[in-house]
């Protein structure tokens, strides 16, 4: 009988910090800025504050440094100015540098602020301190917008939500001005209301500087809204007309099957529409949608038993996704996944593309501590795979409690319509999907005045056919961010029988422990801007066999962050495995011996370094080394970035792992490439190139993207997918798409 693994004392002592040590959260002044009312919309949104209007503007300045440090007002001043009417909110920034050595990556719109100068606008317009609207502008007149949800306590930011606005940009000796026209219709918010909160930052690259107008501590994410200041209208707001949006597309393809020896020609057409109901909901509807100029989605060696979770990106699923996509535990136990939407797994247990028929979803505020919302998409089948056509559904609600905690209760309903007409007269041997699965439960979740603690509670169960029991999902996740320290708390418990198939459950049948600790160093003098000493332990245990350990990961380390903006840690790993099933970590060779069942202890050291990012070639990454399993480890994951400003960008993803094992077991050199080349010729013209090699998968894929956007948030995308075996290189598929989309507002 295996004995439990006993980890060292620190777990002890971290359990007792977290149990005993009494959060206050912080008492703040906040700050304001008021709005002056305009009947005037006569503004040329130039970047040349010439219209007499502003002279109504009441500016605000004084902005605090949040990095190097956070003790004192920036030496680079900005300066801020609004005005608003019932149909958009105006805004000048004045920006002071040292020069006009401005940074951006490139002129496409939601670009990487890595290294870059920006000033983010964000807007709480419920002051529920859950959620913001973020609009971004830089020197060069470039945007960005996006989402900042989960109280941007962990700087949870969507860029792919989007809206109509403008904003341009214009530099002078020692200075540059941005200016802003914001429709109001693109924010939601209650009618009648007088104030929102508010804050902005701005990244400074020539005076090495972040900055905020309501101050924000160094320790906390920037977009932390527990520290978000006051935005005062003049006048209580109107509820705005806005625009039912409808963006139909049209996609002709010719794709060349070269394992099949087929050719086809397809056209597809759908349309997506987002339908406001007053300024609290949105109805968005997509029927047949097509995602073949979605972004590729970068991939890597995978050495470990657990599939990788990506990110969203499908405009459909984004806006409002919070409310479905943040429920449960990110890291084991997510009860809704939007990604399994669409991918499924066929009788063999290869990946499948699923064909989305329609979709509609409904979100919104129906007052100001209830949000609610309901997401339902039927998805076709694939017949010869044996996977039947589904209606995936999630209802979900949140009330907030106390003064800004929130309290969500859904329902997850995946249902397959046509299963009988998939397995009727079928084999019993093939693999058969359920005919339903359903999950129902609540999460808790706490954030304290100031947001420097926050804390989940969660309870989930599943109903599946043939399961009756054993189906409960259940965890807590504790955080308390102080200047001097930081301390976590997670457990968990996933019974045996717990399924989500439109969720990502990584472990069943475990019981967790993962308790953190930091502590943060703020030099006064030389190189360092902070050093973070940390130790985490993470264990879990099988619950079904009396608690019996499956794995521990034990980690303690030391950052260095510099004052240019560089880091270097060092971490040293200690990992024991219970092996349930045999394992092969290599992942090459259909005849691999696997990895025994049985017990893995072993050890490494990692080392992590980021430089500079306002260079023109900077690089981030790691390394690590150490025994692996039986064997030995050695591990590379660096990407090298070259910007050519503006025009062209060339990134580098390099992830090397060279695994030895003792005979008889799989050793190799496992090789993932991803070059991807970016030209931005225009703020309206885009080409870009992704190339991935994987020595692992055993494939080579290239794709190559011309975009055109001929008119606000409407595109020509011409792309070219090529996809080749590596051993040996031999095309399997290459596909070229043209596809037109046009973004109609329509109004009422």
């Amino acid at each position: 009988m295996r004995q439990p693994l006993y980890t060292s004392s620190i777990t002890y002592y971290i359990l007792l910090g977290i149990l005993f040590i009494i959060p206050f959260s912080e008492v703040y002044a906040q700050k304001e800025i008021n709005v002056n009312y305009v009947t005037d919309n006569a503004f040329k949104i130039d970047g040349v504050l010439d219209e007499p209007m502003w002279e109504h503007a009441i500016p605000s300045s004084h902005f605090t440094e949040y990095f190097p440090t956070d003790t004192k007002e920036t030496a680079y001043q900005t300066e801020l100015r609004m005005l608003y009417n019932e149909e958009y909110l105006y805004i000048a920034i004045t920006g002071y540098a040292p020069g006009k050595d401005y940074k951006t990556p490139s002129y496409e719109r939601d670009f990487s602020i890595s290294g870059a100068d920006i000033i983010n606008l964000m807007f709480d317009t419920y002051r529920d301190r859950t959620n913001a609207f973020l609009f971004g502008i830089n020197p060069f007149g470039v945007l960005r917008e996006g989402i900042i949800y989960g109280g941007g306590v962990d700087g949870d930011l969507d860029l792919n939500w989007n809206t109509k606005w403008l904003g341009e940009s214009k530099i002078y000796d020692g200075y540059f001005i941005s200016e802003v026209r914001i429709p109001m219709s693109a924010f939601k918010f209650k009618e009648g209301v007088t104030s929102w909160k508010f804050n902005v930052m701005r990244s400074d690259t020539q005076s090495n500087t972040k900055s905020s107008w309501s101050k924000v501590p160094q320790n906390l994410n920037q977009f932390n809204m527990g520290y978000f200041g006051n935005l005062i209208f003049e006048r209580p707001l109107k509820q705005t007309k806005s625009p039912i949006s409808v963006i139909p597309y049209v996609t002709p393809s010719f794709n060349k099957d070269y394992v099949n020896n087929e050719e086809s020609f397809e056209f597809k057409a759908g349309f997506d529409a987002k339908v406001p109901v007053k300024n609290s909901f949105m109805l968005d509807l997509t029927v047949n949608p097509d995602f073949s100029s979605e972004d590729v989605v970068a991939s890597q060696n995978n050495v470990t038993q657990f599939e990788i979770k990506q990110d969203e990106t499908r405009q459909f699923f984004i806006d409002n996704g919070d409310l479905f996509n943040a429920l449960g535990d990110t890291d084991n136990a997510l009860p809704f996944y939007s990604r399994r939407i669409g991918v499924d797994t066929d009788s063999d247990g290869n990946t499948a593309i699923i064909d989305v028929n329609a979709g509609a979803k409904f979100t919104g505020k129906l007052n100001n501590k209830l949000r609610i919302g309901a997401l339902d998409v039927q998805t076709g089948g694939y017949k010869s795979g044996y996977i039947p056509a589904n209606n995936n559904l999630i209802v979900a609600a949140e009330q907030k409690v106390l003064k800004k905690s929130n309290l969500s209760l859904f329902f997850v309903n995946r249902q397959a319509t046509n299963y009988n007409e998939v397995y009727d007269g079928v084999a019993d041997t093939i693999s058969r999907k359920t005919k339903y699965n359903r999950v129902v439960g609540s999460d808790f979740t706490y954030y304290s005045e100031d947001n420097s603690i926050d804390a989940k509670f969660f309870l989930h169960k599943s109903f599946t056919p043939g399961i009756t029991s054993n189906a409960i999902s259940a965890g807590t996740d504790i955080n308390v961010e102080k200047r001097k320290y930081a301390l976590g708390l997670k457990t968990q418990y996933v019974d045996k029988g717990f399924q989500s198939d439109l969720g990502y459950t990584k472990r069943t049948d475990i019981l967790r422990a993962n308790p953190s600790v930091d502590y943060n160093l703020y030099p006064e003098k030389g190189p360092f801007n902070t050093i973070i000493f940390n130790a985490s332990n993470n264990s879990y245990w099988t619950a079904s066999d009396h608690l019996s350990v499956r794995e521990v990961y034990n980690a303690a380390g030391v950052e260095f962050n510099f004052n240019n903006g560089s880091l270097v840690s060092l971490t040293g790993n200690n990992t024991f495995i219970h092996l349930s099933t045999p394992f092969d970590p290599v992942g090459t060779s259909d005849d691999a011996v696997y990895l025994p069942v049985g017990d893995y202890t072993y050890n490494d050291l990692e080392l992590e370094f980021k430089s500079d990012k306002r260079k023109a070639l900077w690089a981030e990454g790691s390394t690590m080394y150490g025994s692996f399993y039986n064997g030995h480890k050695f591990t590379a994951d660096v990407t090298f970035q070259y910007r050519y400003q503006p025009i062209f960008t060339l990134a580098l993803q390099l992830q090397y792992d060279d695994i030895n094992l003792p005979e008889p077991y799989s050793s190799d050199k496992l090789w993932y490439l991803g070059p991807t080349f970016n030209f931005t010729f225009s703020k309206k013209l885009f080409f870009n190139t992704d190339i991935q090699y994987s020595s692992q998968a055993e494939s080579f894929l290239l794709v190559s993207r011309l975009q055109w956007r001929y008119a606000p948030l409407s595109d020509i995308f011409l792309t070219y997918n090529d996809v080749k075996t590596t051993s040996p290189f031999e095309p399997v598929q290459k596909g070229i798409y043209l596809k037109i989309n046009y973004w109609f507002d329509i109004n009422r």
